[in-house]
């Protein structure tokens, strides 16, 4: 099989999906298949794309423009004259947004579309979305949620395959030890309103009065930089770290290339969404390094934290409930010692990323064999 991989920038900078992508297209290197590359801006994980891609374009842009909409077609010229379809041959875009370009060149070439939905359905669909995934062949949904909500959205039952992401057990390993003289709370993510970062700031200020009587100094690293949101947003949070008096007890990281070493140095890890998180790959980096995790009880997560670890959700926007899951959690290795080797075993049983390779790989061929 040759895959033709549609993705918008290939950085670890954007956050879960790159990077899922990445470990896909791996994962399909691995078991035989031929990859190539199509991006639009470059990025860090570039080079690593070079050590295992057949073929690795740039495209000056996937969305059909009034402005120029030239070059939307000479894209898909030059993109159909440089890679060579074979009988096997897809073309697998990374998120809906590059659906249309993805279905002009399944069309031009005569091959099958397969499209990832990693995001919910935004509330107004634009036309080119719409029609790009109405082509492909097959869709991919990361949990039951984001399921429904696309099929909500008008489309097939039977073209949303459900794949799980997975996570590399080998990249996040735990650490023996932790720190003894603090509480280090971390939040690895997008620096973005829509993640809850307030609701955080907000739990670690109603616990920091109830650790300085206890005298142990409570630590939150924030790790990752604003997407969506700009500069300001985060300068918004450091403002309200110094109104509500916590400024000594947080860190910002920003972007960190290695999540694995923030994760290692945590006690607990914190996932505060207030939007409907179609899935938290966050969470499941932390639990491969035997680090507990407290998450929104919003879209995907509840599937990720199921069973006993469904204890460690809270409702989202709520500080107080925050707090009250943090204070509960906080001091796990004194009262449930076993707890970072289950979130590590919960994590290889459920999410490895040599199931999720199967599972798209399995949803590729069945759209090659329609």
């Amino acid at each position: 099989m040759h895959v033709i991989v549609l993705e918008n920038e290939p950085s670890s900078r954007r956050g879960g999906q790159e990077l899922s992508l990445i470990d896909i297209c791996k994962g399909l290197h691995q078991r035989g298949h031929k990859v190539s590359l199509l991006y639009t801006k470059p990025g860090d994980l570039l080079e690593q794309y070079q050590s295992f891609c057949t073929h690795i374009d740039f495209v000056d842009g996937y969305k059909l423009t009034l402005q120029n909409p030239a070059q939307f077609f000479t894209g898909l010229r030059e993109v159909g004259q440089s890679i060579k379809a074979e009988p096997e041959s897809l073309v697998y875009s990374n998120q809906y947004q590059e659906s249309f370009f993805g279905y002009g060149l399944a069309s031009l070439k005569r091959i099958p579309l397969v499209c990832h939905l990693r995001l919910p359905p935004p509330s107004t669909l634009g036309i080119q979305s719409r029609l790009g995934l109405h082509g492909a062949k097959r869709l991919i949904a990361i949990s039951r949620c984001t399921r429904t909500d696309w099929i909500a959205a008008g489309f097939a039952n039977d073209k949303i395959k459900l794949v799980y992401n997975g996570i590399d057990l080998g990249k996040f390993q735990p650490q023996a030890s932790k720190l003894a003289d603090s509480k280090v709370i971390a939040y690895v993510g997008r620096l973005d309103k829509v993640k809850g970062l307030e609701t955080l700031l907000k739990a670690i200020a109603l616990l920091k009065s109830e650790a300085n009587s206890e005298k142990l100094h409570l630590r939150l690293l924030i790790a990752g930089k604003p997407l969506i949101q700009n500069a300001h947003y985060q300068d918004f949070l450091h403002q309200l770290t110094h109104q509500l008096n916590i400024t000594a007890n947080v860190e910002f990281l920003g972007h960190v290339a290695d999540p694995a070493e923030v994760y290692r140095s945590s006690h607990l890890v914190v996932l505060p969404s207030l939007w409907a998180e179609p899935f938290g790959r966050s969470l499941l980096e932390a639990m491969a390094c035997g680090v507990p995790v407290v998450a929104s009880r919003v879209g995907g997560i509840p599937e990720v934290l199921s069973g006993e670890f469904a204890q460690g959700l809270f409702c989202p926007g709520d500080a107080e409930d925050l707090a009250a899951k943090l204070r509960y959690v906080l001091d796990w290795q004194a009262q449930d010692p076993s707890l970072g080797q289950r979130c590590r075993d919960y994590v290889s049983d459920r999410f490895p990323l040599s199931q999720a390779v199967e599972g798209v790989e399995r949803v590729m061929l069945e759209a090659l064999s329609q």
